[in-house]
């Protein structure tokens, strides 16, 4: 299971308005010891939207520190075969390059991808099964 970094900060994030389905979903995820992969570019994504949002680093820093203790996550390293196939769904699906490498891990992985992303969800749909974290608690 791919899990996009915008399910990860509502996760962390009590006033996000997606912050129960997103605790519910990634909390199931680790219930069922699903394998819950992430490309390590997550890690950054993660950390700025929080400290952003927050407006304190160490709130960033502390969930990324978490994410990466959960012994049933798999960072992703970015190698030259995810930015090809990044490239390619970046280009064919016209997605931002960030979205892009985690439809390319869905595919190359063929797995599903949860994200809240309203543009990703839409895009990707055509090339990789796709979930809110809604329709993937309904889903299972």
């Amino acid at each position: 299971m791919i899990v996009d970094a915008s399910v990860w900060v509502a996760r962390f994030l009590a006033a996000d308005r997606h912050h129960g389905v997103a605790m519910t979903c990634i909390t199931a995820l680790l219930e069922r010891e699903a394998r819950i992969v992430i490309p390590v570019l997550a890690w950054p994504e993660v950390a700025g939207a929080i400290a952003r949002r927050t407006g304190n680093a160490e709130d960033g820093h502390d969930a990324v520190a978490i994410i990466r203790a959960l012994r049933l996550i798999e960072s992703i390293p970015m190698d030259q075969s995810l930015a090809y196939e990044a490239t390619q769904v970046a280009g064919s699906i016209r997605l931002r390059g960030a979205d892009a490498v985690y439809v390319a891990l869905a595919v190359m992985r063929r797995e599903p991808l949860i994200s809240l992303d309203s543009e990703m969800l839409e895009r990707a749909s055509g090339v990789a099964d796709v979930f809110t974290p809604e329709q993937w608690l309904q889903k299972r």
